[in-house]
């Protein structure tokens, strides 16, 4: 009995030894996978170069350039569907794009039309990225004009710049050595790279855009609503009979037109399953209720174009028409006439009339889909547009592929090659946005993807009615126009170039300078107000959301802030951070409203930010990274 009460015993105290091993063991495991995951998040964001006190203002307006060109470029590229500079292949092939404001020339250029498959690859777009950011990247340093006076900074390489989509941010390395020298020779220091992330969702979103473009070509879902809202209409025809000795008649105008207008007004109820709208918005329904959960688009209107829609929940996805030309075919008809057949009665039934007919339809219309991920804590808001057409053959789906189109993101053309092939006349006016008057000496570049071409200062033209300049210009679509002039905010507008003779007005608006200063407020005790430590430097970038302006500070160098003088009130998002050289203490972002007479009035501003105070490298990165919410705690910049 002893001896098997000591087997007894051993086996169960063998059991739970193993067991105490095995639950070690995987304590272990996970512990190394956390460890792991943790430092190469920590390697990815520390990969920056430590830089000397007095230079990271220098960074910090580098770092500001580089966020000032990504964000420029994704902006872009949500426009347009993937696009900083759209291919001629695409832009000389009307077919090929949506212009989805005619006015300005602007275009979309089609994910799927006519049987082609074109949605621009990830990496394609990457490439469109890094491109712009190298173009507009120059422009943005300017040759570093707010440090000349303090010191020398030499460019010893073109900037470089990678681009990364990640799941939650794009981040954005550029190689870009400078030798920095201050001019009293204290500070010397050679800095190689920069990085900055940016937290925009872009590989989401754009993944989202491909699975509903990939979907559509499955389950032709837009292409069954629209049969669907035709087969309906009784102003429509399609397959009916009526007891009648009058022929009936269509016209097909009159049914495009009636299409057309019930595309416009329906296709903003498709919704995709699990992206985030409302059930209980309502829907006008003089027939029944105006909840959109109770009508007919909750049960014919909502996509499921994934088995696990939760992924979408912080987006909104819209899909809209706007009358835009639209290519329909009705059989039978003659010359735009659709007409009944007649079919009398015989003998006793002579008196009978009888008009039976059956037509079929072949449509083509462009849809715009846009995605809009809203903005929470961890991520901006971001929009990408992209288009497509709808394709109806004899009253049938007709979304067969033909063909795919190829995307080569290599160019081997030189920018003077394409500024010196000038092809049509264009004519650009300059104007103050404030006063409406003509001003003259206003210099131009036109931009056309990574193409610079400065061509030349406004003047009087038509014998001094008129400031302008009137030149002829590379061929190109999505062109922009910039102008510079001292005392007004640099200013840009979209123009097209593809046809001679087009005219654009530049607004230009008038800078006002204020005395600005910062102060800093503990998050301890935010009601305390308290000047910068003399080793405290702030950084201060402000970026128009309501108008095209960007300026940029480094204080605690007096010098003057401008503004741009509006016609009307102006929104902005002010981004501050405050550093003593070695590390980030904390800032301020948010968004800030500025009334056009307060600001007339205004001869300060005043700038508050959030610090935290002591604290280890790892709390201080957490709260430099929730910053936005930290800041509503501090004031709004006063002006006085």
């Amino acid at each position: 009995m002893a001896k098997k009460r000591g087997v007894n015993l051993n086996l169960f105290s063998s059991s739970r030894s193993q067991a105490s091993i095995f639950i070690i063991i995987a304590l272990i495991i996970i512990l190394s996978g956390v460890l792991y995951f943790f430092y190469q998040r920590q390697a990815v964001e520390r990969e920056i170069e430590i830089v000397q006190p007095e230079i990271v203002p220098i960074k910090l307006y580098v770092d500001n350039c580089i966020k000032t060109s990504a964000e420029s470029g994704l902006e872009s590229i949500g426009l347009t569907g993937g696009y900083t500079n759209i291919p001629e292949s695409i832009s000389g092939s009307p077919s090929a794009y949506l212009s989805s404001l005619p006015s300005s020339g602007f275009k979309i250029p089609y994910w799927w039309h006519d049987g082609i498959e074109a949605v621009p690859t990830e990496e394609f777009i990457k490439g469109q990225l890094i491109t712009h950011i190298e173009s507009e990247f120059k422009s943005c340093i300017n040759k570093f004009e707010p440090f000349a006076g303090s010191f020398e900074i030499t460019e010893l390489n073109r900037p470089l710049a990678d681009v990364q989509f990640n799941e939650n941010d794009v981040s954005v390395s550029l190689k870009y050595p400078l030798e920095i020298a201050s001019r009293d020779g204290s500070v010397k220091q050679l800095v190689q790279s920069f990085k900055y992330v940016l937290n925009i969702r872009f590989k989401k979103v754009y993944g989202l855009a491909k699975l509903i473009m990939e979907r559509e070509n499955l389950d032709y879902f837009l292409e069954k609503r629209t049969i669907d809202l035709y087969s309906i209409d009784r102003d429509i025809p399609t397959t009916d009979v009526e007891a009648t000795c009058s022929a009936k008649t269509w016209q097909l105008a009159a049914i495009k037109e009636k299409l057309q207008r019930l595309l416009r007004v329906n296709l903003p109820y498709i919704r995709i399953k699990g992206t985030n709208y409302n059930p209980g918005m309502y829907v006008p329904n003089p027939k029944g209720k105006n909840a959109y959960s109770e009508t007919y688009f909750q049960q014919h209107y909502i996509w499921e174009i994934d088995n696990n829609p939760d992924k979408y929940k912080n987006m909104k996805v819209v899909f809209s028409y706007e009358n835009w030309p639209m290519e329909i075919f009705a059989r039978p008809s003659q010359n735009g006439i659709l007409t009944s057949n007649s079919q009398k009665g015989t003998d006793m039934l002579s008196f009978f009339c009888l008009h039976t007919w059956h037509f079929t339809y072949d449509i083509k219309y462009p849809v715009l889909a846009a995605i809009i991920d809203q903005e929470t804590d961890k991520n901006k808001a971001y929009q990408f547009n992209f288009a497509f057409k709808v394709a109806v053959d004899h009253n049938q789906p007709a979304r067969l592929t033909a063909g795919t189109t190829f995307f080569d993101a290599n160019d081997e053309v030189s920018s003077e090659e394409f500024c010196n092939d000038v092809q049509n006349e264009i004519t650009i006016f300059t104007s103050d946005n404030s006063t409406g008057e003509d001003i003259r000496n206003v210099n131009l570049t036109f931009v056309c993807g990574r193409f610079y071409c400065d061509i030349g200062a406004t003047g009087w033209l038509s014998f001094g009615g008129t400031a302008g300049i009137s030149k002829a210009l590379p061929y190109c679509v999505n062109g922009i126009i910039k102008g510079k002039k001292e005392g007004y905010a640099e200013s840009k507008s979209f123009i097209q170039t593809d046809v001679d003779g087009r005219s654009y007005v530049l607004a230009m608006n008038p800078l006002k300078k204020l005395d600005y200063k910062v102060v800093k407020h503990s998050l301890s005790n935010p009601g305390s107000a308290a000047e910068l430590s003399k080793d405290e430097q702030a950084s201060i970038s402000i970026r128009g959301k309501s108008i095209n302006f960007e300026s940029f500070a480094a204080y605690s160098k007096q010098e003057d802030f401008p503004f741009a003088l509006e016609e009307k009130d102006a929104k902005y998002e002010v981004e501050i951070y405050l550093a003593d050289g070695q590390s980030l203490l904390g800032g301020y972002i948010s968004d800030w409203e500025v009334s056009k007479e307060a600001l007339k009035n205004a001869n300060e501003v005043i700038f508050h930010v959030v610090e935290q105070g002591a604290a280890t490298d790892d709390e201080r990165a957490l709260f430099i990274a929730g910053l936005r919410p930290y800041s509503k705690n501090v004031p709004a910049p006063e002006l006085k």
